[in-house]
């Protein structure tokens, strides 16, 4: 049998954090002993999002069953989503600019065939990205930090449906937010600036082209906010249902902006 270390590439005051987050949770719940500390459990929940490890390997690692593991992960994470900022935490994050950009990404699934319908249809199937996944919309800043993930939709779902069933829309224009947006959220009105379509059968003037390009400039920081996200490797290949993506990904923004925060202090 072969046995290696490995070093996650995460500050020891994430640990911490999630550590202290963890021992609150325990005390509110009481209980009997438990077999890791809450240090243990936060390394260990840091080690699956981050690394993906299965159950099975990371209840191997810390000397608990794969049943075990699991229990211990998912606290982790019910505790970490509870601490993910909402949607009003984001616009009001919005600060003084009011601007805010708008996006979506497709998390890629494992094929689940209890998600098909009557028609067999496979909700799942994202035609756009042409892979099995679910649709996310986030809003970045203009810096492109992550501000806020919306709920996991089937990836079937278009962006501006999946926005608005979010209230993202709503919330931004009624905060008088200015949010750039693609092509994809053409036609929200509100607040919500999207590039100038082609008309059918024409090319783009030359102002057009100009405005156009400007705007792809401003959207394009949201890349790299899904850039940061998709970096925990958890989400290669998400094998969970799809019913409890939406907390994983709120669990990942908590973690994200707590690493932003202990980075700039």
């Amino acid at each position: 049998m072969v046995t290696y270390r490995a070093t996650l590439d995460l500050p020891g005051d994430l640990v911490s954090w999630l550590e202290n987050l963890i021992a609150t949770r325990r005390s509110e719940l009481g209980g009997s002993w438990r077999k890791l500390t809450s240090y243990d459990q936060a390394v260990m929940v840091l080690v699956h999002l981050a690394n993906g490890d299965a159950f099975a390997r990371l209840g191997t690692h810390f000397g608990v069953s794969t049943d075990t593991a699991w229990r211990y992960v998912n606290e982790g994470i019910d505790v970490l989503s509870a601490h993910a900022p909402t949607l009003a935490d984001a616009v009001q994050a919005a600060g003084p600019r009011r601007r805010l950009l708008l996006d979506g990404t497709l998390i890629r699934t494992w094929r689940c065939a209890a998600q098909a319908t009557e028609d067999n249809d496979d909700l799942l199937y994202s035609g756009k990205h042409h892979d099995h996944g679910v649709n996310v919309q986030a809003l970045t800043s203009v810096e492109g930090e992550l501000a806020y993930l919306g709920q996991a939709r089937p990836g079937s779902v278009n962006d501006l449906p999946a926005a608005r069933g979010d209230g993202i829309i709503a919330a931004v224009s009624d905060a008088d937010v200015e949010t750039t947006a693609d092509l994809g959220y053409l036609g929200a009105g509100g607040t919500i600036r999207t590039p100038v379509r082609r008309p059918k059968g024409k090319s783009h003037n030359g102002w057009e082209k100009k405005g156009n390009s400007a705007h792809a400039r401003l959207r394009a920081p949201a890349e790299r906010a899904f850039a940061v996200l998709k970096r925990w490797r958890i989400l290669d290949l998400v094998r969970i249902s799809p019913n409890r993506i939406t907390r994983l990904l709120h669990a990942l923004l908590a973690l994200i902006q707590k690493r932003t925060s202990l980075a700039r202090a």
